[in-house]
Formats: C-alpha cells, structure tokens, sequence
C-alpha cells in the first residue's frame, strides 16, 4: 500500500482476504447453477420469425405484407435515416434529430429491394414470374397501383385450400403470378438469403433487409402475442414463462408514463432521460454539495452500525 493508505488506515483493524479465491469460488458455483438451470429448462427464447414460416402456415399474411411493400406501403417509405431521405417522421428532442447527422447511411427502396429483385432471382428459374415481372415493370405508375390495389382487396376475402390461394375473379394483371412466385420463394426458405445484399460474400453478417420485411404486421402480431409491446413492458419481458430482463425496468418504466408514453418522440425522449440519470448517478461524486450528501445523512453509520457502536 501506499503511504496515505496506510496514514489512512492506522489504527483500524484489519484482517486478510482472498479475493481471487473468492471470486474463483462464486465463478464456479454461478456457472455450475447456470448451466444446470439451462439444461433442466432448456432456452425460453421464442423461435425467429422466418419467411419459410410465415409463406407456411399464414400465407395470406406473406401475400399481404408483399403486396402492400409493393404498393409502396410500407412503414420504411417515409421513415427517414438511414433507411430513406424523408425526414419527417425523425424523431427529435428540443428540436434536435440526432437521426438526421449521419443522414442516410443504409438506403432501402422496399419495392425494389425487398419484391422485385428477389423475383428477378426467381425469374431465372420460372418463366412465368420472367415474363409477370416484364409486363409489371412495363406498366404505368397508375396501372400497377390499379392492379395492387384490386389484389389487397381480394386478399381479404381470399380462402386458402391444399396450400394454395383461393382468389376471387378480377382484375390482378401480373401482380397474382408475382406473388405466387415470391410465396414460393419464401416457403423454399430462400426469401432471406434473396434479401442479402451480400449474398455473394463468403459470410452475410447484415440482416438488416430480412428483419425489416415482416416488421409492420407480422412481427408486430407476434410480440403482441408474447406481451412485448412497447405499452406492455415489452423490452423487460422474456419470451415464455420466465422471468425476463428485470435490470431494464427503469428503462421501459420510462414508457409506461407520459408523455413518452404516446409521443412520436418517445423513443429518443426516453433515450435522453436515461443517459441523464446514468450520467448524474456517473459523476455524482465530482459535484460539489452532492458528493457531500452521504456525509451529511450519515448513512455510512447506518451501514458500519458495528463499527461504530465500538
């Protein structure tokens, strides 16, 4: 020790204590708990929500979500950095959008990116969804919303049978052989790997396009289902009967209570109100008057009760 520390510690009576023994000795019991915890009850984790599945067991769901991407839709169109340039829906605190600084840094045009250059990959294999995707791109702006629009509405009173979508007669032009294909496409589960811009690359590490598909209704039905929306303390619940990420309380707490709880800015308001707290709690021994507090309340003789009483 140093000669302040032992100034400081004179007279105080002290004995000896392993601290890495102590330590190793907690290591091995947690991991021995852990992993026997694990193995009696196996992962709660709920299965990833896969494009297989979904053109599987809800097909409707799959042709719904593609159309509307199609039609132009989507959440993602207006959603600003770093998805797109629209910078009206950022969030902003003060009149600040941290958001907009680095600006537009992943660009996804979900028409494009997310139907037809998949079904441009389908198309090498089937010639029908080639010559569908022709004639669609071949259309007019106008005509193909005519034809998406027409599609949407018959989906809602589609039946499916043996697997296969059951439309009422009308006028789809392309739009049903390219929705056929790319639900084939899905339940081959290839839908993510057509996503994947780095597909080609010995490695894909960005996901980011196939999690992004289903986020609007399918994800959101299935957090929904599983309480982990954000109005229902979603971020601190697990994905089963166990007990979740409770050390996140203070932090989804946050959005339980106005006004984060129904602002459009809720997100980045809850954002700031957390660092705050973590950085006051932080540098609470650098403030002068604060960092006095605990000597004051005498709290620390609450503590060391056995201490003093001597």
């Amino acid at each position: 020790m140093s000669r302040r520390s032992e100034a400081y510690l004179q007279d105080i009576p002290t004995k000896p204590y392993d601290l890495l023994r102590e330590g190793l000795i907690l290591l091995l019991f947690w991991t021995a708990v852990i992993v026997g915890l694990a193995v009696l009850f196996g992962s709660p984790d709920y299965p990833a929500v896969r494009g297989e599945d979904v053109a599987q067991r809800q097909p409707l769901a799959f042709l719904k979500t593609s159309a509307n991407i199609l039609a132009g839709n989507s959440s993602l169109q207006g959603y600003g950095p770093p998805y797109s340039p629209d910078t009206g829906n950022v969030q902003q605190f003060l009149g600040v959008a941290p958001a907009d600084w680095p600006g537009v840094t992943n660009p996804i045009d979900p028409p494009r990116d997310f139907i037809l250059q998949p079904l441009a990959r389908v198309a090498i294999l089937n010639p029908a969804v080639g010559d569908a995707l022709r004639t669609y791109e071949a259309a007019t702006t106008t005509q193909q919303q005519m034809w998406l629009k027409a599609y949407l509405a018959a989906l809602d009173k589609a039946t499916v049978a043996g697997g296969q979508v059951q439309l009422l007669a009308g006028i789809y032009g392309p739009v049903p052989a390219l929705m056929t294909g790319l639900l084939d496409l899905g339940r081959a589960g290839l839908l993510e790997g057509a996503l994947v811009d780095s597909a080609r690359l010995p490695f894909t590490l960005d996901f980011t396009r196939a999690l992004l598909f289903f986020q609007d209704d399918v994800d959101h039905s299935v957090a929904s289902s599983l309480d982990m929306l954000g109005g229902l303390w979603g971020i601190s619940h697990e994905t089963g009967p166990y007990p979740g990420a409770w050390w996140l309380w203070p932090y989804t707490f946050s959005y339980q209570i106005p006004p984060m709880s129904s602002s459009p800015n809720g997100d980045l308001q809850v954002g700031v109100i957390i660092t705050v707290v973590f950085l006051a709690t932080l540098f609470a021994p650098f403030v002068p008057i604060v960092n006095r507090l605990p000597c004051w309340l005498g709290v620390y003789r609450l503590i060391w009760r056995d201490w003093y009483r001597r």
